[in-house]
């Protein structure tokens, strides 16, 4: 592939990667499918067969804690590290089999897909009025970014009644949730992260300690839990603590870059926009193809070998790292017919983002709705006629995701006014 030579150290952190990582993942898939990353002793694959094997291997673990590196338990006895290790310890990510089976029913119900229909009034409540707060100003130009970051933490938010005075907290903490899962972290990195968790905990002992002193709770998700744990016994404190803090930390950030993603490929793509806006019945698929077109992880998800194994042939041992790149599989032709064009009409174009397996995210139901009416009431009914003012600022110093920090679209005078 060019520009890419045949023996390269991957590195994820340049800007030239994180603007455009699909050469990188091409030769990767074609030349190293499971390349071994000599910088942190990690084996990462690139095509979509390999991540399924991946994402439902039994001997593959989500746990940080099996790491072979991992420092153990005794990072989290270091002083401003125990509210970290309190939550991590009862995380959907480390509970044995029995209780996260438990753990994960008993929040699925308020997310599974008749639940989120039930939202969707709530959520479309939601976009207008981030909208309108949007071009309050009256700015010809608006970036994208802030739209597209509130959404997310503001539905969640509301699902667990968090006042707003608590809500820029939740989203520190759910950040610091977001980088805690990748390995060979620097110890300021890992100060930094303590302290959003110490921060987060806090937060969340005020709300709940708020909800169980109210002679009349509102009925929503955080009563719902509260009364598991108090009244029914189905919730241990710590399992309560890591539930609601999952969900938060779900609700900061795929769905943020999910749409900013979506409207760039959008806007890059005219053609696919107009006929998105002659018939919405595209959408579900439009949303699909989107996630599958431009990845916005950059090196996907972890897990560890709890035993020696083999991957594609190739040998794992216990407690080594893996990373599933994301982006890189869902381009695999292999797997997809042209993997590299954008189609809104593309029959298979359902994507790993949102996991495979017992650990499929919960939240993802959710997600898929707030993106759906985030485009839906952006681009279809507002603004359709919003064109790009320049290409996307995307952070490469970000260690996980391709962020966008700037988004620039020109919006238009077709609604230009925020609703009365």
């Amino acid at each position: 592939m060019k520009g890419i030579p045949v023996h390269f150290d991957f590195d994820p952190d340049t800007e030239s990667f994180a603007n455009d990582p699909y050469p990188t993942y091409a030769w990767l898939r074609t030349n190293a499918p499971v390349y071994h990353w000599e910088k942190r002793d990690t084996l990462l694959l690139s095509r979509l067969e390999d991540l399924r094997t991946f994402l439902t291997h039994e001997q593959l673990s989500t746990d940080i804690a099996d790491w072979e590196h991992h420092p153990g338990a005794q990072m989290f006895e270091q002083p401003g590290f125990e509210a970290w290790g309190s939550i991590v310890a009862s995380s959907l990510f480390q509970l044995p089999p029995a209780d996260h089976a438990r753990v994960r029913k008993l929040a699925s119900v308020a997310l599974t897909p008749r639940a989120v229909r039930a939202m969707e009034d709530a959520v479309r409540a939601t976009v207008e009025r981030t909208l309108d707060d949007l071009i309050a100003n009256g700015d010809e130009v608006v970036n994208i970014r802030h739209f597209a970051e509130t959404i997310p933490l503001t539905v969640i938010c509301d699902l667990f009644g968090v006042p707003g005075s608590m809500r820029a907290g939740f989203r520190e903490f759910g950040l610091a949730v977001i980088r805690s899962v990748q390995p060979n972290l620097e110890p300021a990195v890992l100060s930094e992260i303590a302290n959003g968790f110490t921060q987060g905990k806090a937060l969340l002992e005020q709300l709940i300690e708020g909800r169980r002193a109210d002679p009349n709770p509102p009925a929503d998700l955080l009563t719902r839990f509260i009364e598991a744990r108090d009244e029914a016994h189905r919730l241990s404190t710590s399992e309560l603590m890591s539930l609601i803090f999952a969900l938060i930390a779900a609700g900061s950030d795929t769905t943020v870059h999910g749409t900013c993603y979506a409207v760039y490929a959008l806007l890059r793509h005219p053609q696919a926009l107009a006929e998105l806006q002659a018939d919405r019945s595209l959408l579900r698929g439009t949303i699909e193809e989107t996630l599958r077109w431009d990845s916005f992880g950059k090196i996907g998800l972890f897990r560890y070998a709890l035993s020696d194994l083999e991957i594609a042939g190739v040998p794992v041992r216990k407690g080594q790292a893996i990373g599933g790149l994301m982006g890189a599989a869902l381009r695999d032709p292999e797997a997809y017919d042209d993997p590299d064009r954008f189609d809104i009409h593309r029959e298979n174009n359902a994507s790993l983002t949102f996991g495979l397996g017992r650990h499929f995210c919960l939240g993802a139901n959710l997600a898929r709705t707030e993106m759906m009416k985030a485009i839906e009431i952006l681009l279809i009914e507002r603004f359709p006629h919003a064109t790009l003012a320049g290409e996307p600022v995307i952070d490469h110093q970000n260690s996980i995701m391709r962020a966008m920090e700037n988004l620039p679209v020109r919006l238009g005078a077709d609604q230009g006014k925020a609703r009365a």
